[in-house]
C-alpha cells in the first residue's frame, strides 16, 4: 500500500493539527498519527489517555461502522463524533474508501477539533497569554515549541524568532552545563525541579535573572516528549533590593559624616586660627619654627578637603552646580592630580567640550579619585590616558538604579593599563567599603557613584584581567530637562 506514503502525508497534516488513521477492511489498523492519538486522548494532549490501538474497535469514536461501510464501496465524507474527556471533545472525522490492490479496500480517516473544540484550544492560548509570568514548551531535542508573549517579551523576540529555535539561544556557556542538568534531572526522575537564579541574555543582548519551573510534557501513551514550565524575571527585584541595601548604607555614612564633617570643621577651625597666630607671633628669624607652623597649616587645610568629601554624604552634600565650559577645570584638575606621578599620562580633549550643569569641587573628586584609582593598580608603571569628549547616546543603558538616557552627553573616560578586574568584581566596585586593595576604605566610588548620580549623569566601567580598566563618566550637557525618570531605571 505504499505505507511510507502514508506516514510522510500523515506527519505533514499533523503539523497543521489534523490526525490520521488508516485501516484495512477487516478492521486491523495499519497506522495511527501522533496527532491522532492526542485527539482520541481527550483532546490537544487533555487529560484522557489511549494505547496504540491495533483494531478500529479500540479507537474512540466508534468508527467500526464506518470502516464496514467504506469497505462495502459506499461514500460516508463527514461526521461529527465525540472523543473522550470531561466535557465529551467534539471531532470532525472526514472519511475515504480506497484501493488497497488485489481487489482490497482501506478505510482512510482525516481527524480534527469541531469548530467548538478549536474556540476551546484559542481560549487555551488567551488565558496563557494572560499571565504575567512567561510560558514555555521545549521538545526533547531542545526546540522552542510554544512561548506565551510574556515569555517572548522577557525573551526580547518576536514569538515567531523564538519557536524551532534551540533552547540554548538563551543562555551563557557558563550556565549551560546547569541548566542541561536541571533538565536532565527531571527527565531521568520524573518529578518536576526548577531552576533558581540563572542568567539568560535576550535578544538585546541584555543579562537577566530568571527562575524557572521544568515540568514534564507526555504523549498518549504516558511517554516524555518535552518540557514546559513558568519563567519569572527577578532581575528589576534584584536590582531593587541592591539598591535598597546600597541605599541604606549611604544614608547610614550620610547621617555619620555630616556629624563628623561638622565637629571636625569646628575643630580645624580653631587649629588654624592658632596657627595663623603663632605664625604672627613667631620671630623672623626663627626659620625652622616658621616651617613647622607652614606645614601644619598645609596638613590642616588639607583635612578642610576631607570635610568636603565628608560633607558628600551629607544633606550639605548637595552638588552647587553652575554651568560651565569644563575644559580648563579638567585640565587643573588632571595636572595636580598627577603632580609628581612617575609615569605617562595622556590628556585628550577632543574639539570644544559643550557646556555642563555641575559642581566643580565635587567632580573634581570624582576625577581626582579616578586617576588616583588607575595609579594604584599599575604597580610597574604604565599610561594614564584621559579622553574628553562630547557624544550622543542613542539608546538606553543602566547600571543599578541610575540609568543612561539617550541624549548629548560629555564624556570623560580615564583608562590604565593595570591588573584589570574580573566580572565579579566589577559588579560590587561601587558598593561601600567594597575594595580589591589593601589599605583602603571602599568608599572612593562610592563617593564618585552618588556625585555622578545627584548630577544625572552616568559612570560605567570596562575591564579585562592583564589589559587595564577604563570608567567612563557622562555628563548631560546643559540645558536638558531632569525628570524622577532620568535618575531612576524603569521597572522594564
Amino acid at each position: 500500500m505504499g505505507m511510507d506514503i502514508y506516514k510522510i502525508t500523515a506527519e505533514a497534516l499533523d503539523a497543521t493539527g489534523i490526525g490520521v488513521l488508516v485501516c484495512g477492511k477487516d478492521g486491523d489498523i495499519l497506522y495511527v498519527s501522533q496527532r491522532a492519538l492526542l485527539l482520541a486522548a481527550g483532546g490537544n494532549g487533555g487529560s484522557g489517555s489511549v494505547r496504540v490501538p491495533t483494531r478500529i474497535g479500540e479507537f474512540p469514536g466508534d468508527l467500526e461502522a464506518l470502516v464496514k461501510r467504506l469497505a462495502g464501496g459506499e461514500e460516508v465524507g463527514e461526521i461529527t463524533v465525540a472523543m473522550p474527556g470531561e466535557p465529551s471533545f467534539p471531532c470532525v472525522v472526514t472519511s475515504l474508501g480506497v484501493d488497497a490492490g488485489e481487489g482490497g479496500r482501506a478505510a482512510v480517516f482525516f481527524i480534527r477539533p469541531a469548530a467548538s473544540a478549536a474556540r476551546v484550544d484559542e481560549k487555551w492560548h488567551e488565558i496563557i497569554d494572560s499571565l504575567d509570568e512567561g510560558y514555555y514548551e521545549v521538545d526533547l531535542r531542545g526546540i522552542m515549541t510554544f512561548i506565551n508573549l510574556e515569555m517572548a517579551r522577557i525573551a526580547g523576540y518576536e514569538r515567531g524568532e523564538v519557536l524551532g529555535k534551540k533552547y540554548d539561544m538563551f543562555f551563557t556557556a557558563e550556565e549551560g552545563s546547569r541548566i542541561f542538568a536541571a533538565f536532565n534531572d527531571a527527565y531521568r526522575t520524573g518529578v518536576s525541579n526548577k531552576l533558581v537564579d540563572w542568567e539568560f541574555r535576550d535578544g538585546r543582548g541584555r543579562t537577566k535573572r530568571l527562575e524557572s519551573s521544568i515540568s514534564l510534557v507526555r504523549d498518549a501513551e504516558g511517554k516524555i516528549t518535552g518540557f514546559r514550565g513558568i519563567v519569572r524575571d527577578h532581575t528589576v527585584r534584584r536590582r531593587i533590593e541592591k539598591e535598597l541595601m546600597r541605599a541604606r548604607k549611604l544614608e547610614a555614612i550620610g547621617i555619620l559624616a555630616g556629624g563628623i564633617a561638622h565637629d571636625f570643621n569646628n575643630a580645624l577651625t580653631a587649629i588654624l586660627g592658632n596657627i595663623s597666630l603663632a605664625k604672627m607671633e613667631a620671630p623672623g628669624d626663627n626659620g625652622g619654627l616658621m616651617e613647622v607652623l607652614n606645614d601644619a597649616e598645609e596638613a590642616s587645610l588639607k583635612a578642610v578637603e576631607l570635610t568636603k568629601r565628608l560633607a558628600t554624604f551629607a544633606k550639605g552634600g548637595r552638588p552647587e552646580r553652575k554651568i560651565i565650559d569644563y575644559t580648563d577645570s579638567l585640565r587643573m584638575t588632571v595636572d595636580s592630580a598627577l603632580q609628581g606621578y612617575n609615569g605617562r599620562y595622556e590628556l585628550i580633549i577632543r574639539d570644544r567640550l559643550r557646556e555642563v550643569d555641575l559642581d566643580e569641587g565635587q567632580m573634581g573628586q570624582v576625577i581626582t579619585y579616578m586617576i588616583a584609582n588607575a595609579n594604584e593598580s599599575m604597580e610597574n608603571g604604565g599610561i594614564i590616558r584621559i579622553i574628553a569628549e562630547n557624544v550622543i547616546v542613542e539608546e538606553e543603558k543602566t547600571r543599578d538604579e541610575i540609568s543612561l538616557q539617550p541624549g548629548e552627553y560629555v564624556r570623560i573616560s580615564i583608562s590604565d593599563e593595570g591588573k584589570g578586574m574580573t566580572p565579579g568584581e566589577m559588579q560590587n566596585i561601587f558598593d561601600p567599603y567594597y575594595t580589591t586593595k589593601e589599605m583602603a576604605s571602599g568608599m572612593g566610588l562610592t563617593t564618585s557613584y552618588a556625585i555622578i548620580k545627584r548630577h544625572h549623569g552616568y559612570i560605567d566601567v570596562e575591564s579585562t584581567p592583564g589589559k587595564g580598566t577604563t570608567f567612563h563618566v557622562y555628563l548631560p550637557v546643559a540645558g536638558k530637562d531632569y525628570t524622577e525618570a532620568d535618575k531612576i531605571i524603569p521597572t522594564e
